[in-house]
């Protein structure tokens, strides 16, 4: 589904153990395009896709196995979370019960390369609880802490919430009674120490491996970017409390100005949901209230950065998966205050009953990809990024002008699109429109010239129009961009054996088998030139 092929099927790098040291050493996406930007620096993630290999091949069923068990891995270390903080059963099992169940999950958990969400959530409450371990004196609970959290934040970056998360539950229950402020500032912050060094060891290894610590995606004012906040955290507050209509895509337009439907009422809304917390806490004291809001919010603040998204894919229900945690402890907290057990358990009864039910009816959506496409074109018609994959499908299963369509229509809403370009412009070139196909495959790669496939097609469509010198210039740019791409090297003798140059042309067919020695066209080529010299 989705990523998968892309991610799983299509990636040589998870089919061998001797790739594992190359897993810390670049982003997630780098086997499809070495040269693109990323964020996704991931290597546990990618060393669970290189076990999962070694199970189960490309037997899609072992891998939706181990997704499977990874989620209830977490709705378990939930539960023993509640626990812990609650001493209290009750609060534990319906916690366990409403994260477990929550529809908001379908996408992190039918979706295999959604594994990220509770593979890093298991590590990081694994983490989390043996800092508590380590604070009431257990041996050797500090090294296994330490040793999750490195695990946790190699499989997503996100775990670098443990920091803020520590310094939370510290300064919640100081050792001492009515410390100073800085006391409990102090002693709050120490604790984080060593899971800072963890940190930054992380960081060093991200930067040489992203050039970088992080890449701006979009280009967005920092005026439209906070006028947004309170629309997205609306739409997450929303999924959480009624979790319906759920998609793998969604409509989040960028607010450009405080207007009544998209600002001021998602600010009022969030201010009210803000202010009720404060005041339940307030009111009753509670400690584990405080912290269960505290993990609620605190994992959806990187979030709010929208500059490191692509353009429009701002909120998705997967990022909902830890703060819902927090979200299951206040849910937890407020059914066990009923006075009455009956009426307590039947609550508890009804939600978990009709997430379930929830969860059944929208996880449907997720069969293949045909649905899942048509369900986010659905639910979200402007969302360039469903109408593109859509387009995609039909094209993959062979309907190739319903395809063509789709992405005209993408491209007439925004002509700077690049999948649709390039996408529209390989669906052309299986049509044999080999001219039209030139011209999207041109503007592809002046909107991302990181693609080697972009200038391998391009230099195609010029060969078959019969411009050999602006097909050679594409082959060598092909070649220049991604040395690793089989192809193009032939491509490229091709056209200097037609221009007469056929000793440049030989070379050419020879580092193609370098390349690729089972490539059987290339070694014909070459012999029969060999022959002539």
């Amino acid at each position: 589904m989705y990523d998968d092929e892309a991610q799983i099927v299509g990636n040589q790098l998870i089919e061998h153990w001797k790739y594992v040291p190359y897993y810390f050493n670049m982003q997630v996406w780098a086997h499809i395009n070495p040269n693109a930007v990323g964020n996704y620096y991931r290597p546990i993630f990618m060393l669970w896709m290189r076990i999962n290999h070694a199970l189960f091949e490309f037997h899609p069923l072992g891998w939706h196995l181990t997704t499977v068990l990874f989620h209830l891995l977490a709705t378990f270390m939930v539960f023993r979370l509640a626990r812990r903080l609650s001493s209290r059963e009750d609060i534990a099992f319906i916690a366990a019960l409403v994260f477990g169940l929550h529809p908001a999950h379908i996408e992190a958990v039918a979706w295999v390369s959604g594994v990220t969400e509770s593979l890093f959530a298991v590590l990081l409450l694994g983490a989390f609880l043996g800092f508590l371990n380590w604070r009431e004196g257990k041996n050797n609970a500090r090294a296994w802490s330490l040793l999750l959290f490195a695990l946790a934040i190699f499989s997503k970056e996100t775990s670098v919430l443990m920091l803020p998360l520590i310094f939370a539950y510290c300064w919640l229950n100081p050792r001492e009674d009515r410390p100073t402020i800085a006391a409990r500032f102090w002693t709050s912050l120490v604790p984080t120490f060593p899971y800072v060094a963890v940190t930054m060891a992380y960081l060093g290894l991200r930067y040489v491996a992203l050039n970088g610590l992080s890449h701006p995606l979009h280009e967005l004012s920092l005026r439209v970017n906070l006028l947004t906040i309170p629309s997205v955290l609306w739409f997450y507050l929303k999924m959480l409390v009624v979790p319906v209509g759920l998609s793998a895509f969604y409509d989040t337009p960028y607010v450009t100005s405080p207007d009544l439907h998209h600002f001021w009422i998602p600010l009022l809304a969030v201010i009210v949901a803000a202010t009720g917390l404060f005041f339940w806490w307030w009111k009753t004291r509670d400690r584990l209230v405080a912290f269960a809001s505290v993990l609620l919010v605190l994992p959806l603040l990187p979030l709010l950065n929208f500059t490191f998204f692509f353009d429009g894919e701002i909120a998705h229900d997967r990022y909902l998966y830890v703060p819902s945690i927090g979200f299951a402890l206040l849910v937890a907290i407020a059914i066990t205050r009923l006075k009455s057990s009956r009426t307590l358990w039947m609550v508890t009864a009804a939600v978990a009953a009709v997430f379930l039910c929830l969860t059944i009816w929208q996880s449907l959506y997720w069969a293949d990809n045909l649905v899942l496409y048509s369900r986010g074109v659905n639910i979200a018609p402007n969302n360039n990024l469903a109408l593109n994959n859509l387009a995609n499908e039909t094209q993959r299963r062979g309907m190739l002008r319903q395809a063509t369509a789709l992405y005209a229509r993408i491209l007439d809403r925004n002509p700077s699109f690049y999948w649709a370009n390039y996408n529209l412009a390989y669906a052309l070139f299986q049509e044999e429109k080999y001219s039209e196909a030139a011209h999207f495959f041109r503007r592809a790669a002046s909107l991302d010239a990181s693609d080697a496939g972009t200038f391998y097609y391009l230099g195609q469509c010029e060969m078959h129009l019969g411009r050999l010198d602006f097909a050679e210039a594409a082959f060598r740019r092909a070649i220049a961009t991604d040395s690793r791409l089989l192809g193009p090297r032939y491509m490229l003798g091709l056209v200097l054996k037609q221009q007469g140059r056929t000793r440049e042309a030989l070379d050419y067919f020879r580092a193609e088998l370098t390349k690729n020695p089972n490539d059987a066209n290339a070694r014909k080529e070459a012999d029969a030139i060999a022959s002539t010299m």
